[in-house]
């Protein structure tokens, strides 16, 4: 069996449409197998989208950005940002790619494993990490995504308590110097942290 944040050129194609609504606006998302909430919007990105938008950005970074929703809908909530969005999942990349035409967005996703693709440096990255990848693959993303943040930039990561929450945010105060959970719902957390 495939997992999201491999590329299984084996994996049949059956490809549904989902709509989605946030902050009174409708979004709809084509999503297929192989890749991650292929049901629809996840909880913890749904959290990190309310969370993210209420504070400005100018170029933002979606780092394992799967089939684009949090990237889109943040860009069409502050349109005059530039968007970045990355995934390891060539078919997640190819679904984002037609997501945002879908939702008249104007984002840049593109192939990379983690940051190796990655050139910019970013005021705002944002991640709903691939916790099935292991420790040893999400705190690279956490690690790396420093040195992709402009000076006072932020990244922004969700996660669940029961799926390592507490020692993410150990790790993380180890590699930064302002760390902060800025959002709780549902066993769920959102970390910022800040160089």
């Amino acid at each position: 069996m495939g997992h999201y944040f491999t590329n299984d050129d084996s994996l049949r194609s059956n490809t549904k449409i989902h709509d989605v609504l946030i902050a009174n606006k409708h979004y709809s998302f084509k999503t297929d197998h192989g890749v991650f909430s292929k049901k629809g919007l996840d909880f913890g990105s749904r959290l990190l989208i309310e969370t993210v938008m209420k504070y400005p950005y100018h170029k933002l970074l979606d780092l394992g950005c799967g089939y684009g929703p949090i990237g889109i809908i943040l860009k069409s909530i502050q349109p005059q940002a530039l968007v970045d969005m990355v995934d390891i999942n060539e078919r997640a990349i190819e679904l984002a790619k037609l997501n945002a035409k879908l939702n008249n967005t104007d984002v840049y996703p593109f192939v990379s494993d983690g940051f190796n693709q990655v050139k910019d440096q970013y005021d705002v990255i944002v991640t709903n990490p691939p916790i099935r990848a292991g420790k040893a693959v999400i705190y690279r993303f956490f690690e790396d995504a420093k040195k992709h943040l402009m000076p006072k930039g932020f990244l922004y990561i969700v996660i669940q308590k029961k799926q390592g929450a507490p020692s993410a945010l150990a790790f993380c105060q180890s590699v930064y110097s302002s760390v902060e959970v800025v959002e709780k719902k549902s066993g769920y957390q959102i970390i910022r942290c800040g160089l």
